[in-house]
């Protein structure tokens, strides 16, 4: 499918407020789109696309090309968003009855060209493309479609979809890349689940939820459990013969700001916490892990300056065996022979 189809979808994700009428927009782009491209859109929404050679500045050169500085900045300041500049400033070429690119192909060339050929390569997909197609292509490419849709909600369509437990999905997701042919494959049933062993995949855990002060009377202590409510984020280890990662609560990637953590989980294990900073024994305020978060690359002073640990709650693998199926009073004994 084209780049004009994945347009209509962005623009109707954009402008469709309620939840449920964007679940219905996804579910039918899971129906009526053909593989891979139905997969390739999947990732974009989710954020899982990256291209080395292709970043915003590659386009804010292209476009400092073609046309005057003066016009650009005040467009620019005007719309307030790089993408939607570009694709308005863009001028119209002689090449306008050319077919515009397919989904896999923008992603399959992309990661096959090299740096130098990339600029004539989007300039080319680009002079085919109308104002709201050559938007959708630079939001592909770039990242950050803020239509709306988040992965978890990707996530929703496709087991409202299918059939099957979002939960089922999450514990697969990490293990199929994209454009996710497999994962089709499986819910469409025209094959085998994916298979995440040995990978370092999230895995879904227990959430917390707001307790009302009704309900308090009505607990019984010794069927319950309590934790302090760290000045964190809430965090899952994942660790194994196929690697380490570091998951937020959502299911997002956050090895790399925390490669201190990562450098130190070398067990094999599925692991469930709080993410602190702590200093001399002392959990720091949650302003100081504000600075680690988003950091991709964090520098080794900043790792001195506010140093991360990891208070556990759970245990969900021990050495490749699922426990989650054990009484949390189990899994936490697990946890603390495991911990020594």
């Amino acid at each position: 499918m084209s780049i004009p189809a994945f347009s209509t979808l962005l623009e109707r994700l954009l402008y469709t407020p309620g939840r449920n009428a964007k679940l219905a927009l996804l579910r039918q782009w899971f129906e009526t789109q053909p593989d891979p491209d139905r997969g390739v859109g999947l990732a974009a929404i989710a954020g899982e696309l990256s291209f080395r050679t292709a970043k915003p500045g590659v386009f804010r050169e292209m476009i400092a090309a073609r046309t005057d500085p003066t016009l650009f900045a005040m467009s620019y300041d005007y719309v307030g968003d790089l993408a939607e500049t570009i694709a308005l400033l863009w001028p119209n070429d002689a090449r306008a009855n050319a077919p515009p690119p397919g989904l896999a192909e923008v992603v399959e060339t992309l990661e096959l060209a090299g740096r130098a050929e990339v600029p004539g390569i989007l300039a080319r997909w680009l002079d085919a493309l109308d104002s709201g197609a050559r938007l959708a292509l630079i939001k592909l490419v770039t990242g950050g479609l803020r239509v709306g849709a988040s992965a978890r909600l990707a996530k929703t369509a496709l087991a409202d979809w299918s059939g099957h437990p979002v939960h089922d999905i999450e514990e697969v997701w990490h293990a199929v890349p994209p454009p996710y042919t497999t994962l089709f494959a499986w819910l469409e049933g025209r094959g085998p689940k994916p298979d995440p062993e040995g990978a370092p995949v999230f895995r879904p855990l227990m959430l917390a939820h707001p307790l009302e002060e009704a309900d308090v009377a009505a607990l019984n202590p010794q069927e319950w459990a309590a934790e302090w409510k760290w000045d964190g984020i809430r965090v899952q280890l994942t660790a194994g013969p196929g690697g380490a990662r570091l998951w937020s609560r959502g299911s997002e990637d956050i090895s790399g700001s925390f490669p201190d953590i990562i450098a130190v989980m070398d067990f094999h294990a599925v692991l469930d916490g709080e993410l602190l900073v702590v200093r001399d024994g002392a959990v720091a305020p949650f302003s100081d892990l504000q600075q680690r978060l988003n950091r991709k690359l964090p520098s080794p002073k900043m790792q001195a300056d506010y140093p991360v640990q990891v208070r556990l709650y759970d245990i969900l693998f021990e050495d490749g065996q699922d426990v989650r199926g054990l009484p949390f009073d189990s899994r936490r004994t697990h946890l603390e022979n495991w911990a020594r």
